[in-house]
């Protein structure tokens, strides 16, 4: 009886094995991949960088990490963006087909990880909208197409361009139309081109302008003048006199303020500036 139980046992064993062994060959796993971006409201013109990783289920050959736009009244993700920059590539990240991008990871063995980054800029003038991000993992096979976050696209942000007001003086001195010139520059640090532009100044009570510059009038205590199209980087300058007499004593400060300009100025620290001449007699002043 000991010997069959024994015997009983030692079958039940070698089954437990046999049956061990089987739970334990490997299924066919899938490929995961897991992404995030940047931002998901981007606009028109500007970029948006999707981080993508994740380990290769079984050996893959040519494998890449492809994107697509799904749920989009905009079209495929080729139509409305361009490749600006890609990182984990082993080769130039390319369209795929004229439905998605394609981040090229070349062979994959079974449990190797990847990673890497694709940097897709909105083309200019694309119309506002949104689409759901979707990726896969492929190459010969992978996982299924996935849903990631939605993007909205908006319009471009309106161009905008900064003013930086100075003004600067200097003194014409004699016995001869004795004067003060103040000159009113009017630089463009962007980053859009001004088209157009006014810069008022006040002058000091009781002082009066000539010789002004083309584009300037005045009028009882001002100078008004605009600018014409000022690209980012220049600057326009113009200018008029401020005549001296017999009782001209002090300072005489001059204050330019731009009053208005196209486009949008973002900054108004730098919209206005003041030059003062300290005059002593009509035969001499200085001007710092």
């Amino acid at each position: 009886m000991h010997r069959v139980r024994r015997r009983m046992m030692s079958v039940l064993a070698a089954l437990a094995m046999t049956v061990g062994v089987c739970l334990a060959v490997p299924q066919a796993a899938h490929a995961v991949s897991h992404i995030s971006v940047t931002s998901t409201t981007v606009a028109a013109g500007d970029t948006f960088t999707i981080s993508f990783n994740g380990t290769a289920g079984f050996a893959m050959t040519a494998a890449g990490e492809n994107f697509y736009a799904g749920s989009s009244t905009l079209g495929g993700l080729p139509a409305f963006t361009t490749i600006d920059s890609c990182t984990g590539n082993t080769a130039p990240c390319t369209n795929f087909l004229t439905i998605g991008q394609r981040v090229p990871l070349g062979d994959l063995a079974e449990g190797q990880a990847f990673s890497g980054t694709l940097t897709l800029r909105v083309n200019p003038g694309t119309p506002s909208g949104s689409f759901v991000l979707r990726y896969q993992l492929y190459g010969g096979g992978g996982e299924a197409t996935e849903d990631g976050p939605t993007i909205t696209i908006t319009d471009a942000p309106p161009p905008e361009a900064d003013i930086a007001v100075a003004v600067t003086a200097h003194p014409q001195l004699g016995i001869l139309v004795p004067h003060l010139t103040y000159t009113l520059a009017a630089r463009n640090t962007g980053p859009a081109a001004i088209t157009s532009a006014t810069v008022t100044a006040a002058l000091p009570p009781g002082a009066s302008a000539t010789n002004l510059s083309a584009g300037c009038t005045t009028s009882t205590g001002t100078v008004t003048c605009t600018y014409g199209p000022i690209a980012d980087g220049a600057h326009a300058t113009k200018s008029f006199r401020v005549p001296l007499h017999l009782l001209s004593l002090g300072p005489v400060t001059v204050t330019g303020t731009r009053s208005a300009s196209a486009p949008t100025d973002p900054n108004a620290a730098n919209d206005s500036s003041s030059a003062t001449c300290n005059v002593i007699s009509f035969i001499l002043a200085s001007c710092p």
